[in-house]
This record gives C-alpha cells, sequence and structure tokens, in this order.
C-alpha cells in the first residue's frame, strides 16, 4: 500500500513539474518571450552580433554628444542651454551604460558588481520591509473587493446621515420662512434656503452614486459564496500550483525516506537491543536529514518557481518555529539524551506509566513499551511523554500479578479466574459464571492475591473455657487430625500441604484457635468451599469429642450497695 502511495506522489509530481515548466516560463518575464534564435547561430556569433550592435549604438551617441555640444556653443537662451546640457548629460550616461555592456560582451564580468562598495551594515528593518512587501502587496491584492465594498458602505452610511441632516435644516428653514414677516430677513432666509438644498441635492447625488457603486461591486462579487470563490480560485491560478507542487515534492521526499528507514529497521544491528552511540548518532541524523531536506524541497519550489510570496511565508514560518523553539531548547535537549539513550529512561530497563511496569523495547520519536503479561500490551509513546519517567534494570521481576486462568482473591472479596487482562481492563469469571470487570489500575488498588500456585485458608474457631485444661495441647492436636484427614478426603491428599492448629486468643467468653491451611493451586476455584468445610470439620469434633461451642454473653456487675447509698 505504501508502495502504491509512493508511486501515484511521484507521478503526480512529474505531471506537476511538466505544468510547472511552462510556467516559470511565462512568470519569469513580464514581456513577450522574443522568438528562439536559429539552431546554427552559435554562442560566437551570438556575441559578435552584440558587439557589432554595442558598437554601431556608441557611435551614434557619440555624434550625439558631438552635435549637442557644438550647439551648446552658439549664443542661445537660458532655457535653451538648460535643456541641451541636460540632453549632453543623459547621453553621456547612455554611452557610459553602453561601453560597459560592451565589456561585459567582451570579458563576461559585470563591472558593476566589482566597482560596487562592500556594505557591512545590516538594516533590520529595511530587511524585513522587503521580505514583508510581497506578502503585503499580495494581501492587499486578496482583500482590494472586500476592502472596496466596505470603504463604499461607510461612505453611503456618512451620505444617509448628511442627507438627513440637509433634509431637516432645508425643513426648518422653510418653516422659518412662511413665520417670518420682515421684509429685511426674507431675502436673506431664501438665499440660505437655495444654499442648503443645493447642498442636499449633492448629497443625494454622492449618495445614489455609492449605492449604485455598491450595488455593481456586490453582482460582480456575487455574494459571499461568490467572493470565496472567486478569492480561492485566483489564489490557486496564482500560488496554488506552486503550493501544491511543494506539498507532493515534501510528501515524496519524506514518504521515501521513510520507507527507506523502515527498510533499514530490518537490519540486524538495528534490531538489536544494545545499539551502540555511534549508531544512535546515526539514526538522530538520519531522521535529522529527513525533516530538512523536505524543508528544503519545499523553499527550492518556490525560489524555482520564483514566487516569492510563498516563499517568504515560508520563511517566516520557520522563522517562527525558530523564534518560539529557542524557549524549549532544554526539552530538545533532553528528548536527544533520550534519543541517544542516555536520559533517564534507557532501552531494555522497566519503567512505570500509568500505573503498569513495561519494557522500554525502543526509544525514538514514537518509543515503543512492551508488556508480556497483558494482552495487546505494546503501546507507543511520544518522546515528549517519556521525558519524565525513570527507567531501571529489572530483568526478573513479573510484569503482572497474575496471568490469564489463574484464580485470585481480591482485598474486595471478590474470588474469581482471570479470563482476560489488558493495559486497560481485567476481567475476572466468578463462581456460578457472572463476570467482572474492572479497569487495570483498580485492579492492581485491591492487593490481589494469586491462588494460582498455592494459598493458605486462614479461619478462627473457638471453645468453652471449661475446657480450659485441655485447651493448649488435646484440642489443637486432634482438630488438627481430624482436619486433615478429612480435608486430604476432600480434595485429594496430594492437593493438601500444611494443616496446623494453635491456641491464639483467650478472649471474652472463648478460647480462639486459629487454623492454617496450605493447599496447592489445583483446588483454588474451591477457596470458598475450604474456609466453609474448616469450620464444618470443627463443629464435628466437638461433637465428637463433647467440647462446648460457647456464645456470646453479656455480663452485668452489680454496684457496692453501700458505696451507693453513700453517695445518695
Amino acid at each position: 500500500m505504501r508502495a502504491l502511495l509512493l508511486r501515484f506522489i511521484a507521478r503526480l509530481t512529474a505531471v506537476l513539474l511538466l505544468l510547472q515548466t511552462g510556467s516559470f516560463a511565462q512568470s519569469s518575464a513580464p514581456k513577450p518571450a522574443e522568438p528562439p534564435p536559429p539552431a546554427e547561430v552559435s554562442v560566437t556569433g551570438l556575441s559578435r552580433t552584440a558587439l557589432l550592435a554595442l558598437g554601431t549604438s556608441i557611435k551614434e551617441v557619440e555624434g550625439d554628444l558631438k552635435t549637442e555640444r557644438e550647439r551648446l556653443k552658439g549664443k542661445l537662451p537660458p532655457d535653451e542651454k538648460t535643456k541641451i546640457e541636460a540632453h549632453i548629460k543623459e547621453l553621456g550616461e547612455k554611452r557610459d551604460q553602453l561601453q560597459k555592456n560592451l565589456e561585459f560582451v567582451v570579458t563576461g564580468i559585470d563591472t558593476l558588481t566589482l566597482n560596487s562598495p562592500v556594505n557591512d551594515t545590516l538594516d533590520l528593518s529595511v530587511e524585513t520591509r522587503e521580505l514583508l512587501l510581497p506578502i503585503i502587496q499580495e494581501l492587499k491584492q486578496l482583500t482590494a473587493s472586500p476592502r472596496e465594498v466596505e470603504s463604499l458602505r461607510r461612505e453611503a452610511t456618512m451620505l444617509r446621515q448628511r442627507s438627513a441632516l440637509f433634509s431637516e435644516a432645508v425643513q426648518r428653514i422653510e418653516e422659518q420662512i412662511k413665520l417670518e414677516n420682515a421684509a429685511v430677513l426674507k431675502p436673506l432666509l431664501t438665499e440660505l434656503l437655495d444654499n442648503w438644498q443645493k447642498r442636499l441635492k449633492e448629497a443625494e447625488t454622492e449618495l445614489a452614486v455609492a449605492e449604485f457603486k455598491l450595488q455593481e461591486m456586490e453582482v460582480k462579487r456575487g455574494g459571499v459564496f461568490g467572493a470565496i470563490r472567486d478569492v480561492t480560485s485566483s489564489f490557486f491560478r496564482q500560488r496554488g500550483r506552486n503550493l501544491i507542487l511543494a506539498v507532493c515534492i515534501c510528501l515524496a521526499i519524506f514518504g521515501s525516506m521513510r520507507l527507506f528507514w523502515r527498510r533499514l529497521q530490518k537490519l540486524p544491528s538495528l534490531r538489536r537491543k544494545n545499539r551502540p552511540f555511534s549508531l544512535r548518532l546515526a539514526v538522530v541524523a538520519y531522521h535529522t536529514t529527513t525533516v530538512l531536506l523536505s524543508i528544503f524541497a519545499v523553499l527550492m519550489v518556490f525560489y524555482l518557481a520564483g514566487d516569492w510570496v510563498l516563499l517568504g511565508v515560508a520563511m517566516l514560518f520557520l522563522i517562527g518555529i525558530a523564534w518560539t523553539g529557542k524557549q524549549t531548547l532544554p526539552a530538545v535537549y533532553e528528548q536527544l539524551k533520550l534519543l541517544l539513550n542516555l536520559g533517564s529512561v534507557r532501552e531494555g530497563e522497566r519503567v512505570v506509566y500509568n500505573g503498569l511496569p513495561w519494557e522500554v523495547r525502543t526509544i525514538g520519536v514514537f518509543s515503543e513499551l512492551r508488556n508480556p503479561a497483558l494482552e495487546g500490551g505494546q503501546i507507543r509513546l511520544p518522546l515528549r511523554d517519556l521525558m519524565h519517567l525513570i527507567s531501571r534494570p529489572g530483568d526478573d521481576e513479573a510484569w503482572f500479578p497474575c496471568e490469564e486462568e489463574d484464580w485470585v482473591y481480591l482485598s474486595d472479596g471478590t474470588h474469581g479466574k482471570i479470563v482476560a487482562q489488558s493495559p486497560e481492563r481485567v476481567q475476572l469469571v466468578l463462581l456460578g459464571g457472572s463476570r467482572r470487570t474492572y479497569p487495570t489500575g483498580m485492579f492492581l488498588e485491591l492487593c490481589p492475591e494469586n491462588l494460582a500456585k498455592s494459598f493458605r485458608v486462614r479461619s478462627i474457631f473457638g471453645v468453652d473455657y471449661r475446657h480450659q485444661d485441655i485447651c493448649t495441647v488435646e484440642i489443637p492436636t486432634k482438630l488438627a487430625e481430624r482436619l486433615e484427614r478429612e480435608l486430604r478426603s476432600a480434595v485429594g491428599t496430594e492437593n493438601v500441604k500444611n494443616v496446623s492448629v494453635e491456641l491464639s486468643e483467650a478472649a471474652t467468653s472463648a478460647l480462639n484457635y486459629t487454623i492454617l491451611a496450605d493447599f496447592t493451586g489445583n483446588v483454588a476455584h474451591r477457596h470458598s468451599f475450604l474456609q466453609r468445610i474448616i469450620q464444618r470439620i470443627c463443629v464435628d469434633a466437638c461433637n465428637e469429642h463433647s467440647w462446648t461451642i460457647p456464645f456470646s454473653q453479656i455480663t452485668f456487675h452489680q454496684g457496692d450497695p453501700v458505696a451507693s447509698g453513700s453517695h445518695a
């Protein structure tokens, strides 16, 4: 699939290059291209023709200079002399330029570059202005129509307000003329009315013209979608071809380098765990070269196309990245140390991420972490997320407290068999067939007890104090013998590893014994059954030997009546 994609990009790039060849010739010169010289004319013939033409021009200019100088010697008016002197100066400059052109044709060296002074000073404002000027001009050209429409709208709004004011003024003057009877004021008010009516008419005329222009502009633009269409088509007609070509070439170079890198990764030297420092440095250099070549390809496309706008935008973008990147230099340095396997996380070591242990397989732009005990236990981690972690050696440590098909006992009392465990979840099947799913982090917080290899069942049983004389030796011995005999009969002799009974506590109402029974992992699924059967065996032993099982008692202590009376 990648090969087909790269082949398609290469073909598209070739087609665009063929199209671009014609556009370079059209955009490089504003004038129509002159017809090519005949194939039989050699370079020497062309230079000789140019020399003859230059020599003829120089002689003609010198003749004109001689004629004008002769005229200047005569008696002429001052204005005429000034014109002749200006003409002589112009002819002298033209002769000097023709002489320099003659030297260039003969020697092939431009004397202007030799005679130009070396300017070591750098004016940052001038350089920035020259860089931004094409971009600003392009933006002005793209936004010329919207800006003109907005200007006409503002003008129309202003003229409407002005017309309203003029109309109000005319109305007030007319009302004043109707109310005024004095012969002295009436002519003045009439003249004033004529002036304001002229202003009103001019404002209404200007408003009509502005509204007409605005309507014409909106019709030409074709509304919002028409303006967007025009801007888009103008951009792709002028810049889009160059941009698409640059993107295709960039993707072709980047994809080719990445595909070649995937081929290199199959080499044994790159697949082994302990790679030398020199090889890691070469890998970093390869990835850096890939990025730089892709950027350089984009800039070269814009440069060869003569598209200074896109070239300027690309340069400004790169300058912005560099300016912003100076604040991230410490982070870049730490990432570089990680890539060279000199940082806080190293390949082949053990790291804890999101509460789970992982083996660091490879460190790169996307690092690979693996946990062999989990289903789907392989993740790709960005290099920036690896910066805050710390790894350590731990080859002999378990990667997870249990495996699939293991029986576990959790601190919340859950007893079940692991049927699925992944970095996101752990699923258990309980007795009876129901399933319970835990997030992996929560599962670990419940401190799972793995019963797969072996486990211990602990139980407490108590007898009455009336058997105090035999509680230390006889009772625990007989209980242990009966427990071991019946447990072996219940689950098999090979699955019972050890049974012990010890007096653990002389409690308030009973002598309590701690029963410890160790089993193999083959009977882990019978964990709850074993707890119950141990209690049953103990009760059967009490019935057989007539041992009394105590019950909870509440004892009331009566106070001293004399003392109570004295208090009263």
